[in-house]
């Protein structure tokens, strides 16, 4: 009867897998793993009914209980059998409904129970994968352990082939049959494998559909979660700020010029957004029981907390700086680049400023400073040497006018229309002289030796009545502030004269006419004059025979 059973049962397998050709390979395989265990459980159920009539007949009961024991490694064989038979019928969703025992943890794994969900979640990703290298590992000791039975059974065989003896006969025989049931355990064992690998593959996808997929899951089971905590994180950030900044508005600690109570106030309004930031963003993950990214929140700041152990310092000396207790504090005067700056307010972004630049305000990290040291600037202090439209000449001979100074380029004017462009740190390497509040022109002059009598008191008088007449017409009285000729020197050919001529500013576009009319001027006086104006002589002198 049991066997009848047993072949319907194969019969009702084979029939429920004929509903479409794809699927015949895989039943194909799977009547044959089933044909391979229902011989030993047949042999098997034949050997307990062999054993108990048997133990009916057993006459001393030293005997019934070898018997006994018999029987019951028989069941047990048996149950072992129908179990495979089972896992073939239900494949890997059978093997899946097995219910284990969860492991009892220790005191000391108790910490990993925080990273439980991210694990998990680890475990169901690569599931699949590590089931099929599991199973894969599992049939190979299978098969190494059917060829051992095979190796044995066929040894015992051939020693059974000589042998004569009886009792001999009779162990061989007991010791082949032990064989022989591993050898069904291991055939047996084999056929459940190949049958729950060869359904894992036909669930098997490809890569970019599984990546796809656990991305798509993630999002639909996770990601509104996400939404919502950056929302919350978001608007608990916002809401803070601006509630602190109603508060500005009407504490009397905020009112005019800021204060050390004030700027530490405005730390901890920033720390507090940030906490209640991260505060909205754990409240939403446990209220959603997303445990999960709640511990991937935890871990985070578990791991920042960490990491500002090292990275703290640094912030101190620049929190310092926001407090204006550093060695940058705001008002005073820093150089930056090779230019002069005002720090105009201190914060996590610095905001720096020159008046006399064009585009002059920088916003800088309040990192950047660190190591800079700023001092009280001079009222009377100039911020940049020139301002736009004013006029210049340079170290390098250059004379023009200011058109664009900015932190990184001035641009001057020449005359005749040509713009030169310099680097703001090499204009300022220049040297340059500002022409446009006043400047100085001064020439050297000099006349011949023959007049060596008037040279002192009468020539000079006259030259500076001539040149200061000359330059009150051409340019105007208001713009010559001063005119003086003196005698400077007598030199190798001549009587020479430093001529110095003081100027306003608003004659500076003119330098080039000034320095022209000073020496028409004085060749002017020459003429009128009579004054002979030498020329370089050289003179040669012939040395003596001998020297």
């Amino acid at each position: 009867m049991r066997i009848v059973i047993l072949l319907w049962a194969l019969v009702s397998v084979a029939s429920a897998q004929t509903d479409g050709t794809a699927k015949a390979p895989k039943t194909s395989r799977s009547l044959e793993s089933l044909r391979t265990v229902v011989d030993p459980l047949e042999k098997a159920i034949g050997e307990v009914d062999a054993l108990r009539a048997k133990l009916k007949k057993a006459a001393t009961e030293e005997e019934k209980q070898d018997l006994r024991n018999s029987i019951q490694s028989a069941r047990e064989r048996v149950e072992q059998l129908r179990g495979h038979f089972r896992d073939i019928v239900g494949g890997a969703e059978a093997a899946g409904y097995k219910v284990t025992e969860p492991e009892k943890k220790s005191a000391q794994e108790q910490l990993g129970e925080l990273l439980e969900p991210l694990l998990g979640e680890l475990r169901d990703a690569t599931s699949l994968p590590r089931e099929m290298d599991g199973l894969r590992k599992d049939l190979e000791v299978w098969k190494d352990r059917k060829l051992r039975c095979e190796a044995v059974i066929a040894r015992i065989d051939r020693i059974t082939s000589m042998a004569e003896d009886e009792t001999l006969l009779s162990e061989l025989a007991d010791a082949r049959r032990l064989w022989t049931d591993r050898l069904a355990d291991a055939t047996g064992e084999i056929g459940v494998l190949d049958v729950r690998i060869e359904e894992l593959e036909d669930r098997k996808r490809p890569m970019w559909e599984t990546v796809s997929g656990t991305v798509a899951r993630f999002f639909r089971s996770r990601g509104v979660n996400l939404l919502l905590a950056v929302i919350a994180a978001v608007a608990g950030f916002i809401l803070t700020t601006r509630i602190y900044r109603y508060v500005r508005k009407v504490s009397p600690v905020h009112r005019g010029k800021p204060s050390l109570t004030s700027r530490i106030s405005d730390i901890l309004a920033m720390a507090g957004a940030v906490l209640v930031a991260v505060l909205a963003v754990l409240l939403v993950f446990y209220a959603r029981g997303d445990w999960l990214l709640l511990t991937i929140a935890v871990i985070l700041l578990v791991g920042a907390a960490w990491a500002g152990k090292t990275a703290l310092p640094p912030y101190l000396e620049q929190i310092r700086m926001i407090l204006n207790l550093g060695p940058v504090r705001e008002g005073e005067r820093l150089i930056l680049r090779g230019l002069p700056w005002k720090v105009e307010a201190i914060g996590f972004y610095t905001r720096l400023t020159n008046p006399n630049l064009q585009g002059g305000e920088l916003r800088l990290p309040i990192r950047d400073l660190m190591g800079m040291v700023s001092r009280a600037p001079d009222d009377h202090e100039p911020w940049f040497p020139t301002q736009p439209d004013e006029w210049v000449l340079l170290g390098d001979g250059t004379y023009g006018k200011t058109v664009t100074q900015t932190p990184e380029n001035v641009v001057l004017l020449r005359i005749g229309g040509s713009r030169k462009t310099y680097a703001t740190e090499a204009f300022l390497e220049q040297t340059p002289e500002n022409l446009s509040h006043g400047f100085r022109v001064s020439a050297a002059f000099g006349i011949d030796y023959v007049h060596q009598a008037v040279a002192v008191d009468e020539v000079p008088e006259i030259l500076t009545r001539m040149l200061t007449e000359s330059l009150f017409g051409d340019f105007g009285r208001d713009a010559v502030r001063s005119v003086q000729v003196e005698f400077a020197n007598a030199g190798a050919s001549s009587l020479d004269y430093d001529i110095l001529a003081d100027f306003d500013g608003s004659v500076a576009s003119r330098l080039g006419p000034i320095r022209r009319r000073i020496q028409q001027c004085m060749v002017r006086a020459c003429n009128e004059h009579g004054w002979v104006i030498p020329f370089t002589q050289i003179t040669v002198h012939e040395a003596a025979p001998g020297e």
